[in-house]
């Protein structure tokens, strides 16, 4: 991630889950909240869960290099240096 310029490495920084990812992810909280989930929901959930982790840790990667770069990270929608 080093390589990457500013522009990519901000667009890191706001990566989500797809919609649909993360309403499933959510329908399976609230299923396993009722229930005990199925072998294939809770494999679904394992694989979401893990896209989660990832899309965090690619965000706080990119957020870490880009204040490196001098820029303020504390609202992400921003793109602003720091003086």
């Amino acid at each position: 991630m080093a390589y990457l310029n500013d522009a990519a490495l901000w667009q890191a920084s706001r990566s989500t889950l797809a919609t649909e990812q993360r309403e499933r992810l959510a329908a399976l909280h609230e299923a396993q909240q009722r229930r005990t989930l199925s072998t294939e929901e809770q494999i679904e959930e394992q694989a979401l869960l893990k896209l989660y982790r990832e899309v965090v840790l690619v965000r706080a990667q990119a957020a870490v290099l880009l204040k490196q770069r001098g820029y303020d990270v504390s609202d992400l929608t921003q793109f602003e240096p720091l003086e």
